[in-house]
C-alpha cells in the first residue's frame, strides 16, 4: 500500500478517486452481516473500481469500516487494503473506534483534523465520532482548526470528508442521526463554498446536494442500502453494493459517477 507522502509534493491540478463507505466489516472474514459477507462486498467493491479507473490517486472511506469497532475487524480491513499499491484515506463513523482504525490508516483523525496536501488540492479529514452514540459531532477545536485552515487556504480546492451528514436528506430517522451542529459547521464552511465540496457517509445512498453553493455528495454502501425518504429505518437490496467516482479540477469542475456492483 502506497504511503500519502508520495502525493504530496506532486503539483496536481486534476484529481481522481473512489469514495467508498460504510463497509461494516466484521471480526471473521466468513461472519455475515444481514445474510451479506461484507469483507467479500468490499473486495468485489475494491475490484471493479480499480479496473474501471486504474488511474486514481487515492481511496477515500468515510467511516463505519467496521460494523464491531474491534481490533479484529481492523485486521480484516487491513487485510483487504494491503493488497493495493495506492494511498487510502478515512474518516471514522459511528460504528468505529478511532484509536484502532489509526492503527490501519495512521492519517485517520481523531481529536485534531487532518489535512493532507495534494497539490492545489486540499483533503480535509474530519471526525465526527461521539462515543456510545450514533449521531455525529464536530468537536469546539476541530471546527476552529477547519474555520483556520480555510482561511489560509484560499488558493485550494478543499474536500471535506466526514461521515455523518451535515444537512438533512429527508429520512426522518436518518436526519436525527445526523451532524447535530451542522448548523455551525456549514456558516464556518460556506464563506468558501465556490472551491470546496463536502463527502459523507453514514446514510447508505446516493445523495446529491447543492448547499447554498456548496455540493454535497454520499454514496451507497458497500453492503446494504437504506430506503430513500423513509420515516423509519429499512434496509433494501437494490441498488447493489457501490462506489463513487469523482474527478476534480482547479477549474471547479466536479464529475462523479456512481456505480454499483453485481
Amino acid at each position: 500500500m502506497r504511503t500519502p507522502r508520495e502525493l504530496n509534493n506532486n503539483q496536481i491540478d486534476v484529481l481522481k478517486f473512489i469514495h467508498i463507505t460504510d463497509t461494516h466489516l466484521l471480526d471473521q472474514p466468513e461472519e455475515t452481516f444481514h445474510r451479506l459477507n461484507t469483507k467479500e462486498s468490499l473486495e468485489k467493491v475494491l475490484s471493479d473500481s480499480r479496473a474501471h479507473y486504474p488511474d486514481i490517486d487515492f481511496f477515500l472511506f468515510t467511516g463505519d469500516i467496521s460494523q464491531t469497532g474491534t481490533k479484529e475487524s481492523y485486521s480484516l480491513f487491513k487485510s483487504v487494503i494491503q493488497n493495493y499499491d495506492i494511498p487510502f484515506y478515512c474518516v471514522p463513523g459511528n460504528h468505529d473506534t478511532p484509536k484502532l482504525l489509526q492503527h490501519v490508516i495512521l492519517t485517520c483523525p481523531d481529536h485534531s483534523i487532518n489535512v493532507i496536501h495534494l497539490g492545489q488540492f486540499s483533503l480535509v479529514l474530519l471526525n465526527s465520532w461521539v462515543d456510545d452514540k450514533h449521531h455525529g459531532m464536530i468537536t469546539q477545536r476541530c471546527l476552529r482548526q477547519l474555520e483556520g485552515h480555510l482561511k489560509n487556504s484560499r488558493d485550494q480546492f478543499n474536500i471535506i470528508a466526514m461521515h455523518h451528514p451535515p444537512a438533512l436528506i429527508n429520512s426522518q430517522w436518518l436526519d436525527e442521526l445526523g451532524l447535530h451542529n451542522q448548523t455551525e459547521f456549514l456558516q464556518i464552511v460556506n464563506e468558501y463554498s465556490q472551491k470546496t465540496l463536502l463527502i459523507c457517509g453514514h446514510v447508505h445512498q446516493e445523495v446529491d446536494q447543492q448547499l447554498d453553493g456548496l455540493r454535497l455528495l454520499a454514496t451507497p454502501s458497500t453492503c446494504h442500502q437504506y430506503k430513500v425518504n423513509s420515516k423509519y429505518m429499512r434496509r433494501i437490496d437494490r441498488p447493489s453494493p457501490a462506489y463513487r467516482f469523482i474527478k476534480l479540477s482547479t477549474t471547479k469542475s466536479i464529475d462523479t459517477q456512481v456505480h454499483s456492483i453485481k
